[in-house]
């Protein structure tokens, strides 16, 4: 399984669907369902608990779903959000959600035939590699460390360089897990990550890793703020 490219755009394959679905859960990504009252629109947060391929079709997590499912509605507009990346979809409602949803709190629908990823915002990156070498180790959930270079930071997310073709160990973009970045000025910033891109180059024995953070500590997060401004400063 390669890793989705969650830039600007569309997934419209039905595994790239399933993998992000799979990695918001693993993430605890941000999620809610969009409500019409008249010419008002409302978000009402849901939990995004499980994807199943066989079914073809999610369940949600909500208190608030059960009632407007018995009234007859038949499908929803979700949103979901990670970082500086927001995704949004439309889904039907599952026909395992019938008659019993009005008195349960977990309801089925069908995975969408397509999820619009957005980034919120455009923020400022620094190219580390013009400064010179950071070194950065990768971190995944088996407990495999891989030393590397960080190339490119924002307060989103970086790239990073690996000597190794890593194809087949990131396969699944899920085990990717953490990293740890010594910046200059001895700043060393750990934090979650995801992988949302991996380019491999067989030939050349290389890897590039571009990954979104997460979980990062409010800390680190004015830390690296204050690195990227002082440094975009000195390069202008």
């Amino acid at each position: 399984m390669n890793a989705i490219n969650l830039t600007d755009g569309d997934l419209t394959h039905r595994a790239e669907i399933v993998q992000l679905l799979n990695m918001a859960i693993a993430q605890e990504w941000k999620f809610a369902f969009i409500k019409q009252n008249r010419k008002l629109l409302t978000t009402h947060d849901v939990r995004l608990v499980s994807v199943s391929v066989q079914d073809a079709s999610f369940c949600v997590e909500s208190e608030e779903l059960g009632e407007m499912l018995a009234n007859g509605t038949t499908s929803l507009m979700f949103r979901g959000q990670s970082g500086g990346l927001s995704v949004m979809f439309k889904s039907p409602v599952a026909e395992s959600s019938g008659s019993a949803a009005k008195s349960s709190t977990l309801h089925n629908f069908v995975l969408p035939y397509k999820i619009t990823c957005t980034q919120l915002r455009k923020t400022a990156r620094v190219q580390l590699d013009e400064i010179g070498d950071v070194p950065a180790t990768l971190f995944l959930t088996n407990g495999a460390m891989y030393e590397g270079f960080c190339l490119d930071i924002s307060t989103t997310g970086a790239k990073f360089r690996v000597d190794e073709n890593l194809k087949k160990e990131l396969r699944n973009p899920q085990v990717v897990d953490a990293c740890k970045i010594t910046l200059p000025g001895d700043l060393v910033l750990q934090t979650g990550i995801q992988l949302i891109d991996l380019m491999a180059e067989d030939e050349m024995n290389i890897s590039f890793l571009r990954c979104q953070f997460s979980h990062m500590r409010s800390k680190d997060e004015q830390a690296l703020e204050a690195f990227i401004d002082e440094t975009l400063q000195k390069q202008s």
